[in-house]
């Protein structure tokens, strides 16, 4: 599945916006296609495509790392190299087998796989805990190279230009059409949304094939399917799939049925492959990495950087790999923290200073903003500056107060931001905030574990209801017994065979 993306307007429909043109949209699409078209390689088929293999490799590339600083990549190497080892075998059997691709592990909890233009896939930690062989693995896989393969990205791409320039010209050459273009906007709306579940039709056939192709089973990849829909229901960790893969409603019958299909094509038997790839999840962090941070009596603690500062009241906080984000629930301010590595290690006040300048002036030269005040302070022992501005949002200002504290090898920065009219109530929030922050020294807190997948091996005959009860989920991993009966594809009640390798949650 693919992350949103925000809509697209280039240059060159900038200035459709901007000029009548002595031609008709129908031969302006003709000349397009003349001189805009591709050969799918999925299909065979010429398209028009505004993005070449070259712009998708280019936006996959400077993508990836956007992706990798927001999320990070689980560090556990042998997980890495397996999965990718699995998405290369796909690659082979795809449609397009000569070209690159790369394949990453994000620590990230939420249930989630998507693909990037020019080669880029992406499954987090959380979907690969769900998932329950290999063959449901390669499914997945599968079905985000085929989004490459189809060039997906490429299409959406060329219909939201098309959209564009349809309603643009349109506009231009006749105000009548321009009452409209609200309602036709909508429709247009739907029409992405009607291609997108046609993709991801696509994208599920290609992902069988492939898969069926290497000699697995899929029909797992179907079962997966009902897992989603099952994990759905608890409301406990809700899979981000279904909200960027529109569902058609049939995908459990439609992928067991195009898998019947895909292996009456070739001989068997198809593999699962379900402890081998179990033994892959022995250890796999399960749930959030208190390690990255987490609440604690009103305060943000950070036992990896063995930091804290406090959280206000009542406020949201949401955390990535690249920054904390803060903000009151009225949504009329917000305080950013992040952390980036100093040029030196400021073993003097002065060095520091000069650093902690460095830092600012750069922020205020790239966000355009206009500073106002300045000062030095000092916060947990280290030196700090703080520099208040405004920045110009169209028609409104915003007022900005950002902290940059220097530390050992990082300079650490807060900003606070509201509307200018809104600063003076939220700037000691900022202020308190920043104030703050402290180094943590709690051993207790720096320590902490995250909770973890283990393997058990059932003992004897039982329902699986029996072994929940007996290794239970510790009472803050945010799942229940149902919800690891959920988590290893079983119903409560189903009977494990002997021998039988279970997934638990421990600490």
């Amino acid at each position: 599945m693919t992350p949103p993306t925000g809509s697209v307007q280039t240059g060159f429909a900038r200035g459709l916006r901007s000029h009548r043109f002595p031609i008709s949209f129908p031969l302006l699409l003709l000349l397009l296609f003349l001189v805009s078209c591709a050969v799918n390689p999925v299909t065979g088929k010429r398209q028009l495509s505004f993005m070449s293999s070259s712009q998708e490799e280019s936006l996959g590339k400077q993508s990836d790392a956007g992706i990798v600083a927001e999320y990070g990549v689980v560090d556990d190497p042998a997980l890495q190299a397996y999965v990718d080892s699995l998405g290369q075998a796909i690659v082979k059997v795809s449609h397009i087998p000569q070209e690159d691709f790369v394949f990453r592990v994000l620590d990230d909890d939420v249930v989630n796989a998507f693909a990037l233009p020019g080669g880029y896939v992406y499954i987090t930690r959380g979907i690969l805990a769900y998932l329950n062989n290999e063959a449901a693995l390669v499914g997945v896989l599968g079905h985000e190279v085929g989004h490459v393969a189809a060039r997906h990205s490429a299409q959406r791409y060329t219909k939201q230009v098309l959209i564009s320039l349809g309603l643009g010209l349109g506009s231009a050459l006749n105000e009548t059409l321009a009452r409209y273009s609200q309602v036709t906007g909508a429709a247009a709306q739907l029409l992405l949304l009607k291609y997108s579940r046609d993709d991801e039709r696509q994208a599920d056939q290609l992902g069988v094939e492939y898969a069926t192709k290497l000699g697995y089973d899929t029909t797992e990849m179907a079962r997966f399917f009902h897992t989603l829909d099952r994990l759905t229901g608890t409301g406990e960790r809700l899979p981000i799939w279904a909200s960027t893969h529109p569902d058609p409603g049939d995908r459990f019958e439609r992928v067991t049925e195009l898998s019947r299909q895909a292996q009456a094509t070739q001989p068997g038997p198809f593999r699962i492959v379900r402890d081998g790839y179990l033994r892959h999840l022995e250890g796999l962090v399960f749930g959030t990495d208190p390690r990255q941070g987490f609440i604690h009596e009103g305060c943000f603690v950070h036992p990896g950087l063995a930091l804290r500062f406090p959280v206000p009241e009542g406020w949201k906080l949401m955390n990535s790999a690249a920054q904390v984000q803060m903000a009151p629930p009225d949504g009329r301010a917000v305080l950013f923290f992040s952390a980036q590595a100093a040029a030196d290690s400021f073993t003097s006040e002065a060095a520091a200073q000069q650093g902690l300048e460095t830092a600012a002036r750069a922020f205020s030269e790239r966000a355009g903003i206009e500073v106002q005040t300045r000062q030095w302070t000092t916060i947990g022992d280290h030196p700090a500056y703080v520099q208040q501005g405004r920045i110009q949002n169209e028609d409104q200002w915003l007022t900005i107060e950002s902290t940059f504290i220097s530390w050992p090898g990082r300079v650490f920065t807060f900003h606070g931001m509201s509307e200018s009219a809104d600063y003076r109530q939220f700037q000691p929030i900022f202020e308190r905030v920043a104030q703050g922050f402290r180094e943590e020294k709690d051993p207790a807190l720096l320590g902490i574990r995250p909770v973890t997948v283990h393997l058990i091996q059932a003992p004897r005959r039982a329902p699986f209801r029996t072994w929940a009860e007996k290794w239970p989920p510790p009472a803050d991993s945010g799942i229940d017994a149902p919800g690891l009966a959920v988590l290893n594809g079983l119903e409560a009640d189903e009977v494990v065979p002997e021998g039988t390798w279970l997934k638990t949650l421990t600490r």
